[in-house]
């Protein structure tokens, strides 16, 4: 039977690449389970039966008109960056899905670096056994992406080293060095950079996290919270599913 497991997100392209990178986990973490057989096993839940994206924002908006109020502190504490927004979006998933087994909360850190702790803030509360993971990309989910690029022939590694050379540096490599900013075609913007690595195609950006080694991945992600992610895919999800192997 599939278990169902939401995915709060920002944007479209965020719940393809955080589902796509966990299903690779999942298939990596459990010895029986094959590609084909995944959708038996879970079904990633991106919006509600009338189509409404499972967004920040537009939770923001469904949970007001369900009568979810979710405010207050935490262990006596005032919530941090998201905190209440993250509470908000759980308390309103587990209303509208009853049988939900486990929430993904997916988020650019962007400028705030206390986000991470508003999630776990949330996370810590009781919730009836439901299992929440959190992705936090730093700074941004473009940062995870080009972390995943490897040139492929000549004309990709001219665009990186057109990338290095715009950047100081191999920015696959130090992703974690490029900066979150409203203007998207800043010099350090990992929404340019990305641009300048895949020259703006999407097939092409899609395969960043879809065939490059989950170890290389793991490996260039240490420090914008993708290998956090990874991690957390591996112990979280993917025990709802079969017999976890070691590592």
């Amino acid at each position: 039977m599939s278990r169902a497991f939401a995915v709060v997100h920002e944007a479209v392209a965020d719940f393809t690449t955080a589902t796509e990178l966990a299903d690779r986990v999942l298939i990596e973490a459990i010895d029986w389970l094959e590609e084909d057989q995944l959708p038996y096993q879970r079904g990633w839940v991106g919006e509600t039966a009338d189509g409404h994206r499972l967004s920040w924002t537009e939770i923001k908006q469904l949970a007001r008109a369900s009568g979810v109020r979710s405010h207050g502190h935490f262990d006596g504490e005032p919530g941090l960056p998201d905190a209440i927004a993250a509470r908000r979006a759980i308390d309103y998933l587990q209303l509208t899905f009853p049988e939900l087994k486990a929430v993904v909360l997916i988020r650019d850190q962007d400028d705030q670096a206390d986000r991470r702790d508003g999630l776990e803030q949330a996370r810590r509360e009781d919730h009836e056994g439901l299992v929440i993971v959190v992705g936090l990309a730093i700074v941004e989910r473009e940062c995870w992406v080009v972390c995943g690029f490897e040139p492929r022939d000549d004309s990709e590694r001219a665009r990186l080293e057109d990338a290095r050379q715009q950047v100081g540096f191999y920015p696959h490599e130090r992703s974690h060095d490029l900066k979150g900013c409203k203007d998207d075609n800043a010099k350090l913007s990992p929404k340019r950079v990305l641009r300048v690595l895949t020259d703006g195609n999407y097939d092409r950006e899609r395969r960043c996290w879809k065939e490059t080694s989950l170890d290389v991945l793991r490996q260039r992600g240490k420090e914008n919270g993708l290998a956090d992610y990874l991690h957390e895919v591996r112990e979280r999800l993917a025990p709802l599913i079969g017999r976890v192997s070691p590592s």
